[in-house]
């Protein structure tokens, strides 16, 4: 068997690990963690969905998956959660009231450890598509209701995507520099704890497991995948990746439509698929 030139495995989720209809290969899956597992290289999720969503991807799996969920807010490893860097509630309360008075047109969800909040006063058609992302969605009167002892992880936009920087830059200005705005793309905005992203996270859980960024190999197709792909010793950019993206990749794999991730892995691992 050919040396497996890495020591630890990192896939962004939607347009790379997952097809356009949110699935994967699961028996050439199954191989391939199963290869992983003996060899012990850890497999780890690295994505802005929720923890609890990111788990429902892997269900029939029940060990060799670790996760940085919330674009690096939660890290779980070996089915615990190991770090999570929340929103001061405070601040976190300064921001909505901020976002809500000076952007009124942007939808808004908070994304917390264990609910997904929004208000009962949304459109029904915005809340039946947040629930199509999101697990746990509870409707409350106004996010002062939140649940102090539900750590805030991420404060969710729908809006133009150019908004992200206004809204850093403005409340930054106004309460100091704490949060960190991000497109996720399709009109999202992620409004996170300042330092907190994708690339951090994955450094962390390799630190975790004591493995040096140069025996990574990452897949990534969005823009919040670049940092995680500059780091690592061996980047991918899907096919269907946007070309900012590609630029930094070292290499190219198939597109997530055709299991682009699994084919590169299955190659590596001298598994057939």
């Amino acid at each position: 068997m050919t040396t497996i030139p890495f020591k630890a495995v990192a896939v962004d989720m939607d347009g790379t690990f997952l097809t356009e209809k949110k699935t994967f290969d699961h028996e050439l899956f199954g191989k391939i963690l199963k290869k992983l597992q003996a060899n012990h290289i850890p497999f780890i999720s690295a994505t802005g969905n929720q923890l609890i969503r990111s788990h429902e991807y892997f269900d029939e799996f029940t060990t060799g998956i670790d996760y940085v969920s919330e674009n690096g807010a939660i890290l779980e490893a070996n089915g615990k959660v190991f770090k999570k860097t929340a929103l001061d509630y405070d601040i976190a309360q300064k921001l909505l009231h901020f976002i809500q008075t000076d952007f009124s047109e942007a939808i808004i969800m908070v994304s917390a450890q264990h609910h997904c909040y929004i208000l009962k006063s949304m459109d029904q058609a915005d809340k039946d598509d947040i629930r199509i992302y999101y697990r746990k969605v509870t409707e409350i009167d106004q996010f002062t209701d939140i649940d102090p002892n539900d750590s805030i992880l991420k404060i969710c936009l729908t809006d133009d995507d150019e908004l992200a920087k206004v809204i850093q830059d403005q409340f930054n200005a106004k309460y100091g520099d704490y949060i960190r705005g991000t497109s996720s793309g399709n009109m999202t905005i992620d409004l996170v704890h300042k330092g907190i992203n994708k690339a951090k996270g994955v450094a962390d859980m390799l630190k975790h497991y004591g493995i040096a960024q140069k025996d990574l190999i990452a897949f990534g197709d969005g823009e919040n995948d670049i940092g995680m792909l500059e780091a690592c010793g061996y980047s991918y950019a899907m096919k269907n990746a946007n070309e900012k993206t590609k630029a930094v990749a070292k290499y190219e794999a198939p597109s997530n439509d055709d299991n682009g991730v699994l084919q590169v892995l299955a190659k590596y691992l001298d598994v057939e698929c």
